[in-house]
């Protein structure tokens, strides 16, 4: 069982939060990480979930996906050098979410998205997750987590003072 973070923990999260580059699209948070090497990015999201006492459920090549399927179905060529889908499940947050409301199995697993663009002018390593919707205890606890995991990956690339 992870260990809850102690009062000071949670404040300086939520300094750096406020403080760090992150964007907001809709419900998408996004992380451009101070780093452009996406093998090491990809470990550090890997180890953020595993240090949350999670594991890795499946990791869906979605650029290679894109690239693949253009030939057949002309959606055209692929924004991404890399693209991966990370899914994972946290049990507690998973079972808090659907004793609130059943239809909130649309949220399981969580999802972490790392992406690399086809082009010079960005290429740095940019984290993206869709945390659940809501005002609740559920939602609220699935929010936290994938911030810890956003924040975890970003203290791998601190940016040069």
């Amino acid at each position: 069982m992870p260990r809850r973070p102690r009062l000071s923990t949670a404040l300086s999260l939520i300094l750096a939060l406020s403080l760090s580059p992150i964007a907001r699209a809709d419900d998408i948070v996004h992380q451009r990480l101070n780093t452009k090497d996406y093998a090491t990015a990809r470990i550090a999201v890997t180890d953020a979930i595993i240090d949350e006492g999670l594991r890795v459920a499946s990791v869906s090549n979605f650029g290679d996906m894109l690239a693949r399927t253009d030939a057949d179905l002309h959606h055209g060529a692929t924004p991404y050098r890399h693209a991966e889908v990370f899914a994972f499940c946290s049990i507690q947050v998973a079972a808090q979410l659907v004793r609130e409301a059943p239809q909130r199995i649309a949220y399981c697993p969580l999802t972490v998205g790392l992406y690399q663009l086809d082009s010079d002018e960005d290429a740095h390593v940019h984290l993206v997750f869709r945390p659940p919707g809501g005002d609740s205890p559920g939602a609220d606890a699935g929010r936290d987590l994938l911030a810890r995991i956003g924040q975890r990956v970003r203290e791998n690339f601190p940016v040069a003072r």
